[in-house]
């Protein structure tokens, strides 16, 4: 794996910044879609945060860390409000959201936003070391629709009720049908991911024959 900076950002430009975690593989349009929202609405850098593979993962449909990194970068090079940080991949092991944030803080970092959808919104008062987390982050709960807005509110209500100091807002963005695993399966049965990936994606997965073993 080539050597890469710990985080392509630097705290001294800006102190606040905005996570997007997940498994980026392959990272889809609804990924930036929501990365996109996010910046709109806050103006502050977005991160994308790849999760460290493991072992349980079958690894026919589970891209490298190296290949999910290189997708990564070729986004954050045509996108300038994108970077991402690999930290997560380099700590290895089981890693939790909060060691991330604790990092980020000894770094400079003094207000971080975390992106989530509405399903981990219902589990994240769960989370390891909950109550230091819900304090320490402001999360941005991703909605689509009036209904999904709603349910969301209702869960934000609950949880402020037990965690008094935690800031929790909704996301608004448009609703993006996409997931990586339909990727996968398109790309293993031979069918177009066009419009569902951008081109430069699109591009690698087919030089690099990602995805070809999925089924």
């Amino acid at each position: 794996m080539k050597k890469r900076n710990k985080i392509k950002l630097s705290s001294e430009k800006d102190d606040t910044i905005i996570l997007l975690g997940g498994s980026f593989n392959p990272i889809h349009l609804g990924h930036l879609k929501m990365a996109e929202s996010a910046y709109k609405q806050y103006q502050h850098p977005i991160v994308l945060l790849p999760n460290k593979s493991t072992y349980y993962k079958d690894n026919s449909s589970f891209a490298s860390d190296e290949d999910r990194l290189n997708m990564l970068e070729l986004v954050c090079d045509e996108n300038d409000f994108l970077y991402y940080s690999d930290i997560e991949i380099i700590r290895g092991g089981v890693t939790h959201t909060v060691d991330t944030v604790r990092e980020l803080k000894k770094d400079g970092f003094k207000t971080i936003y975390f992106i989530i959808g509405g399903d981990s919104l219902k589990w994240v008062d769960k989370w390891v070391d909950a109550d230091e987390l819900l304090e320490s982050a402001v999360f941005l709960s991703a909605v689509r629709g009036e209904t999904d807005k709603d349910s969301s509110a209702q869960i934000i209500s609950r949880i402020k009720k037990e965690h008094p100091l935690s800031d929790i807002r909704l996301l608004d963005m448009n609703d993006t049908p996409i997931s990586s695993s339909d990727i996968r399966d398109k790309v293993s049965d031979g069918k177009s991911i066009k419009g569902l990936v951008s081109d430069s994606i699109e591009r690698y997965i087919a030089e690099n024959k990602l995805y070809k073993n999925n089924n």
